[in-house]
């Protein structure tokens, strides 16, 4: 997942088909995920193989594009770091717990996206955004339980979506600080970023290889390529040709697709409190597009 700051006027031509597209990759990226984990390759070591090769293929591109990011490198390293801890952690909550769930606690994006933009930006925090902000901790609040919360500690799953929430927006606010790096280096550098989360993980824990079969290892050089590379390209692609409140509420798609596909193929469920924090979630996420 990658958010690219644009400042385009009118949409260009297939831009808001590659926007729904990638909502679709993205929304139902938790099935494959799934069939990966059920075979025993967890999150660690995806990033340690389906990210790493899209990264080494990235290197060339990036590297070619040096003359222009080469005044920016700390804001080239900042985005593929946080994109990098943001990938991982969204894949870990993808694969460890309830996909309904991570994809609700990720979409705290508009109080992140709000307090940074005010804290690193200079953005004036209006009624509007900060009733947005107050929506979407109070969603979250609801679907950890309220109360309860304080008196039993968050899963795994729930603190990996959080933080990939965090760290995507401290992405997205890089990609904003920076002027001159290319779309190519931008977009790519994600992949280089969860390549290096993964091996520094390595000095924590050592992920298990499991004996599978070798089908199974082209399926995840497919997704790598396929699933994880094209539905960057898309993105990226999309946001920076549509208008940006547009893009952003096209991008709700993916919570939509995930949630939906979720109880649809994944057999999960919608408590109550889901539901209530889930529709105050979306709710500001819209607000915040359409401002």
């Amino acid at each position: 997942m990658t958010t690219l700051p644009t400042s385009v006027q009118r949409d260009a031509p297939g831009a808001v088909a590659a926007l729904m597209a990638s909502g679709l990759i993205w929304g139902l990226a938790w099935w494959p995920l799934h069939f990966f984990a059920g075979v025993g390759i967890g999150a660690h070591l995806i990033g340690l193989t389906a990210y790493a090769l899209v990264g080494l293929v990235a290197l060339p591109v990036i590297w070619r594009e040096r003359a222009h990011w080469r005044g920016e490198l700390r804001w080239l390293l900042l985005i593929g770091l946080c994109f990098g801890v943001a990938n991982m952690a969204f894949t870990a909550a993808l694969t460890m717990g309830s996909v309904v769930r991570a994809m609700l606690l990720f979409y705290l994006l508009p109080a992140w996206g709000a307090i940074g933009g005010a804290l690193f930006l200079k953005e004036r925090l209006g009624p509007r955004r900060l009733l947005a902000v107050a929506l979407s901790l109070g969603g979250v609040f609801v679907i950890v339980g309220g109360v309860e919360a304080f008196r039993q500690a968050l899963s795994i799953a729930d603190i990996m979506a959080l933080v990939a929430g965090f760290a995507y927006t401290a992405a997205g606010i890089a990609n904003r600080k920076a002027r001159r790096i290319p779309l190519a280096s931008r977009a790519l550098v994600s992949f280089v970023g969860c390549a290096l989360v993964s091996v520094v993980a390595l000095l924590f824990s050592v992920p298990v290889v499991p004996d599978v079969a070798w089908p199974v290892w082209g399926w995840l050089v497919l997704f790598a390529f396929g699933w994880l590379l094209g539905g960057t390209l898309m993105t990226s692609y999309g946001v920076t040709h549509v208008q940006a409140s547009r893009a952003a509420i096209l991008q709700v798609t993916e919570l939509l697709v995930a949630v939906l596909s979720a109880l649809w193929l994944g057999g999960e469920s919608l408590s109550q409190k889901e539901c209530i924090g889930g529709a105050m979630i979306i709710a500001a996420t819209l607000m915040e597009a359409t401002n």
